[in-house]
């Protein structure tokens, strides 16, 4: 095959590659024949154009059998790689359609954390028992830092965050409710004025807390000066505290309710303008997995149901 012209090495298909890897395998041009469920003079045919179009000599043919020469297994070796990749390749593509050895990296406020977040974490491992969740609960500032420097995927934060440069939604606004006792006189009416807490201890949030200062306002438009006994960061917090008489709290719904199982009513409070707020918010121009897609799906589930 010495005097062949010469052919771009280019031209060779993968169809020809695959076929002389199949008789490299099997070790007969009739045996890779019927696994490629083709006819032998069709294989022979491909074994020919390989060896015109990569001028090489692949095989020696005594007595018409094919006898792989030094080039044909070295090109072997190479194609042995080639197709293993490919294979990782595909092993590839089934782990991430199942999001297998994935992690997951999630930015909560700590209400959520307290409330739907574990009931989601676990339904979320129930379905892809493979992806590695971490959960952050931290302050919506250092979750907002938490995603610029792509410590987590995603992030729920409270309406007071600074969503500048962020790509942000809305993901719940909820009406707050009082959290009294069972046994409180309260837990019997069917929805609280801002009048019934006139005299009551309250435990508030922090100042600081967007839900705390628009309930200071109200109580100063209905001229009611309130009488809070404690303040503290979190709604979970707030609930353990009146569960332990310490007083009553306007306070986040779903928290509230993760408490309901231990005595704590949830009453709802009359008037607009007492809410609770979440954004949802994730790093610009970065593409969301599908393993986050799923999780915000598992959310937004959880928190309509």
């Amino acid at each position: 095959m010495k005097n062949l012209p010469k052919l771009d090495a280019k031209e060779v298909s993968t169809r020809q590659i695959e076929v002389f890897r199949m008789v490299m395998r099997l070790g007969s041009a009739n045996r890779a024949a019927a696994a490629l469920h083709v006819s032998q003079p069709a294989v022979t045919q491909l074994l020919q154009q390989l060896e015109l179009r990569s001028q090489l000599t692949l095989f020696d043919r005594p007595k018409g059998r094919l006898v792989p020469t030094p080039e044909a297994h070295a090109l072997m070796e190479e194609i042995e790689r080639v197709y293993e990749g490919l294979e990782a390749v595909q092993r590839k593509i089934v782990a991430l359609q199942s999001l297998e050895d994935q992690v997951l990296r999630i930015g909560s406020l700590h209400a959520l954390a307290a409330s739907i977040m574990p009931g989601v974490l676990a339904d979320f491992q129930r379905h892809y028992p493979r992806t590695r969740c971490l959960l952050m609960v931290d302050s919506s500032k250092a979750l907002r830092e938490a995603l610029f420097q792509g410590a987590v995927d995603l992030a729920f934060l409270g309406d007071e965050a600074d969503t500048s440069g962020l790509v942000s939604s809305a993901f719940y606004e909820l009406p707050a409710v009082c959290a009294v006792p069972a046994a409180h006189p309260l837990a019997r009416k069917a929805v609280l004025e801002l009048a019934d807490l006139r005299d009551a201890p309250l435990i508030g949030l922090s100042a600081t807390d967007p839900a705390q200062q628009r309930l200071e306002i109200l109580f100063a438009a209905a001229g009611i000066t309130p009488r809070f006994v404690i303040e503290t960061p979190y709604s979970a917090t707030q609930c353990a505290l009146v569960l332990a008489g310490a007083g009553l709290a306007v306070t986040n719904l779903l928290v509230a309710a993760e408490h309901a199982p231990l005595g704590l009513c949830s009453v709802p409070l009359a008037g607009e303008g007492l809410f609770f707020r979440a954004l949802l918010a994730f790093k610009p121009r970065q593409a969301q997995s599908r393993a986050v897609q799923e999780f915000v799906a598992l959310c937004r589930r959880r928190l309509a149901g």
